[in-house]
């Protein structure tokens, strides 16, 4: 049997996969990821080469594959679907399982965790750290009788995996997703990683330091009652610590939509990646949606080129949005 596991390239595609194959181990899978904003990826599949296959495709918009995922349903044997995106495109087809849920308290390794009964749930609570749900995972690991320590080692694990997956392309990361995926997954638990000096832990700690240092310098562009906006150089450093900025500038100010803009290599672009207020988890991806190549879930979405000129306009939408 052949299998085909298409996930995207953050911690909560690595976790949920993670716990997939832990569910339904297989001798051999062929693996396809991406960058974190890299969401269109079923595309990646050929039809004729999937003849037969079991694909898993998880963490990846609906409607970012939605004519992808129908150039492949004839010729597979099955695709299971877990998202937490929107899906305005979803439809059935025999051959289609999906798990979408897009409401802003859930992420994909949660989603996966209850489609699983919970036989993996540490990972899920990861994956929930890495999507910047402190609140939920933080009960999550109370529900577990995780210690203060354990729960701290979960949060840093998920932020840190999550980190990796930013970039504008393979070369901003420390590790290509596929490659984390497989080091990681050989290992029990979150806990075991943690512990392990020599895991892909270590290296990206000390990454995130030095990334996160360089961010200290950053330009706010605006500032008001309802937003903070920077802007980031035009660095490899600066692409992977967009998002994860972005997480913890929304947790230091729960009142407020964070906006990090990073200009692209093309010179006239930015990347955008925006956080909705803590105290008010709702309306990021269609703010997002309203720009060319914009696009995400409630709480947290972003524009992937938006043009230099319309930023202003971009922050006027969202000061709008949560005046």
């Amino acid at each position: 049997m052949k299998h085909i596991d298409v996930f995207n390239g953050d911690a909560d595609g690595i976790f949920s996969l993670i716990q997939w194959r832990k569910a339904f181990p297989v001798n051999k899978s062929q693996v396809i990821s991406g960058v974190k904003r890299d969401n269109a990826l079923i595309q990646h599949i050929n039809p004729e080469q999937a003849s037969g296959a079991r694909v898993t495709s998880l963490d990846l918009s609906f409607d970012k594959n939605t004519e992808a995922l129908r150039s492949i349903l004839p010729s597979v044997e099955s695709v299971f679907y877990c998202d937490h995106h929107q899906a305005k495109t979803l439809f059935e087809h025999p051959r289609l399982t999906t798990v979408i849920d897009f409401s802003p308290s859930v992420c994909t390794g949660l989603l996966v965790s209850e489609y699983l009964n919970q036989q993996y749930h540490v990972w899920a609570i990861a994956a929930a750290f890495g999507d910047s749900l402190n609140s939920v995972a933080y009960a999550e690991c109370s529900k577990l009788g995780l210690s203060n320590e354990q729960s701290e080692q979960l949060r840093e694990f998920g932020v840190l995996v999550n980190y990796n997956g930013y970039g504008a392309n393979l070369t901003d990361l420390h590790f290509k997703p596929q490659d984390l995926y497989q080091a990681l997954l050989a290992y029990d638990s979150p806990f075991d990683i943690v512990a392990d000096s020599t895991s892909p832990f270590a290296a990206l700690r000390d990454g995130y330091a030095e990334d996160m240092q360089k961010a200290r310098n950053a330009v706010v562009v605006a500032e008001n009652k309802s937003v903070k906006a920077l802007l980031l150089d035009d660095a490899a450093w600066a692409r992977r610590i967009s998002g994860t900025l972005g997480n913890d500038l929304a947790h230091a100010n729960p009142d407020k939509a964070i906006v990090i803009a990073t200009p692209n290599a093309d010179g006239c672009t930015l990347t955008i990646s925006l956080r909705a207020p803590k105290s008010n988890l709702q309306g990021a991806g269609d703010i997002c949606s309203g720009f060319a190549t914009g696009g995400g879930r409630a709480g947290a979405a972003g524009v992937n080129a938006l043009p230099m000129e319309q930023l202003d306009l971009f922050i006027n939408a969202v000061t709008l949005a949560y005046s």
